[in-house]
């Protein structure tokens, strides 16, 4: 179980617990930030201290798309039917509107329902024109019909995306908060010799969450600006009450390690 405390949101929590849990130290929650003071002070065991500022990497576009799609005064994730013979699932993109798929959705999937189809893809179907009206209108990536018991309705999915995904994608998640000026200021300002950005990947950033959890880092070393000496990313991994993190400094190349909640004894 993930302990925090109430101070701290959820990407803090996270980096409390694995910086704990993977150097001899403890992470000391700073309340007081009025003056551009970091997350954390980090206490070794040995008695030296660093800085440690925690941010998260989150596809703003993913989150917001999502957003409107849970938003329930709008209908939520259900869209009532007048057209469709059928009952829906669609998938749509990433910066999809979703206010337009409310209002077009009924129309368009019954047309495709004079057509005989009950599942499409904008990729497998990239020959026939119905299917590709569809998509584009929508701004879908595909859909099927589902069954059910009660009247017809389309039910939206959460947005998919896809592309190339390899370690470098984590990384580069990664170096981009490392470079913003805000991240860059608060752990200037720190007077200590080390100075820590843990990264929290949320999940919803599909692509580095991917590469964070299934892939290892290559041996090289982190492109850093000068105010910070070391850096961290963590996240959730896949199964229950396991974490992930690479880590890398100036005079580190990038390494990683998993560990359990359980065995750390969180």
């Amino acid at each position: 179980m993930l302990h925090r405390n109430s101070e701290m949101n959820h990407a803090e929590a996270v980096a409390k617990l694995v910086l704990e849990n993977v150097i001899p130290g403890t992470m000391i929650y700073q309340l007081e930030q009025s003056h551009g003071e970091c997350d954390f002070e980090l206490r070794y065991l040995s008695g030296a201290t660093a800085a440690v500022e925690v941010t998260a990497s989150a596809d703003q576009e993913q989150l917001q798309t999502i957003a409107a799609i849970r938003d329930e005064k709008k209908g939520g994730s259900s869209v009532r039917v007048t057209k469709c013979k059928k009952s829906w699932l669609i998938f749509p993109a990433k910066g999809a509107r979703i206010d337009r798929i409310r209002a077009a959705a009924d129309e368009r999937l019954s047309r495709l329902e004079k057509e005989g189809i009950d599942t499409f893809s904008c990729v497998r179907n990239w020959n026939q024109e119905c299917v590709q009206n569809v998509c584009r209108d929508l701004n879908v990536m595909s859909g099927s019909v589902i069954p059910t018991l009660v009247t017809p309705m389309i039910r939206i999915a959460l947005p998919s995306g896809g592309g190339a995904v390899g370690a470098s994608v984590a990384i580069e998640a990664g170096e981009k908060e490392a470079w913003k000026q805000d991240n860059r200021k608060k752990l200037g300002a720190a007077r200590t010799s080390e100075r820590h950005l843990v990264v929290y990947i949320d999940p919803m950033n599909g692509l580095p969450w991917v590469a964070l959890t299934d892939f290892e880092p290559p041996s090289t070393f982190p492109n850093l600006p000068e105010e910070i000496t070391h850096i961290w990313l963590v996240g959730g991994a896949e199964e229950k009450n396991k974490f992930v993190a690479w880590r890398a400094s100036t005079n580190e190349s990038w390494n990683s390690v998993r560990l359990s909640t359980a065995c750390a004894g969180a």
